[in-house]
């Protein structure tokens, strides 16, 4: 099965230049379109499956034990939207005593304070686990004011991290049926639409400006060249270079899985020549 990034189309990047080159392009691939799963994955329970994470899962690991295929680890954080394995996926418990070791001065030491269950007459009156402040004291309804111990317990830095890392475990999985549905939907919903600046192989390409000229090999930062003879001139122009815009989203019917966030290029504009670049996308969202 193809891995991940094998179902995003290609773009051509413009590279710095030198006043006296031509304009060079590299092909790479369009990481800026992603997929995501829809926000009403609760009406589709019939599809999917609670799992927990057991000590020494990874997404390629559950992939091959539920699929038989490691690259559709993807599968597994896609439609648990996790974009940062490093930090939404729950650490070993070696891991989490490094990480909270150096995190906090002493692991050991009060996080927060939290409610104790308090009963009144057989029915609970504070629930527990509620976060609270350290002078925090339950009333109770005939006036009697509890103890801190009796109203509070205090929670360490160490339990604090626990505890967060172990709701990371929970997750879910869709049934092999699904994950066909949802392989099925990538290219659709990650694709182009018809554009004139897709070439015969559907690659992107938005020629660049004359402003490329004024940035450098060696810095992202957009520089005035001096030796210019209107260096000493007044700017009355400025070119604002790409902006990003706004994220769309096509829900499916069946898979449950939402379409990819984008970005648009803006026309760009020199004193003596302008140029635009657009394309078409899912969704009707550009590039």
């Amino acid at each position: 099965m193809a891995s991940y990034f094998s179902y995003f189309p290609n773009v051509y990047v413009g590279e710095g230049l030198e006043t006296d080159e031509s304009f060079k392009y590299r092909l790479v691939k369009n990481i800026f379109r992603r997929v995501k799963p829809r926000e009403d994955l609760e009406k589709y329970t019939t599809l999917f499956e609670a799992y927990s994470i057991r000590e020494g899962d990874t997404p390629a690991s559950i992939a091959y034990n539920l699929y038989t295929d490691v690259h559709l680890d993807w599968v597994i954080l896609l439609v648990n939207n996790i974009t940062d394995f490093y930090t939404q996926w729950p650490k070993s418990e070696y891991e989490l005593q490094r990480y909270v070791e150096e995190a906090y001065e002493n692991p050991d030491a009060v996080h927060h304070y939290e409610t104790n269950e308090i009963l009144y007459n057989g029915i609970v009156y504070v629930k527990e686990g509620i976060q609270v402040n350290s002078t925090f004291r339950v009333t109770m309804p005939d006036g009697t004011t509890l103890t801190q111990n009796e109203s509070i317990y205090p929670v360490s830095n160490y339990e604090h991290e626990q505890y967060e890392n172990e709701k990371k475990r929970l997750i879910v999985i869709p049934q092999a049926n699904i994950v066909d549905i949802m392989i099925s939907e990538m290219n659709e919903l990650l694709d182009y639409e018809s554009h004139i600046e897709l070439d015969e192989f559907n690659n992107k390409k938005t020629p660049l400006s004359l402003a490329s000229l004024f940035l450098k090999n060696d810095s992202s930062t957009s520089l005035y060249d001096r030796s210019s003879s209107t260096a000493n001139e007044v700017v009355t122009s400025f070119d604002y270079g790409p902006t990003a815009s706004g994220v769309s989203s096509v829900a499916s019917t069946i898979s449950a899985v939402g379409v990819a966030n984008t970005a648009s290029v803006t026309t760009t504009t020199s004193s003596s020549s302008s140029s635009s670049g657009s394309s078409g996308s899912s969704g009707g969202s550009g590039y």
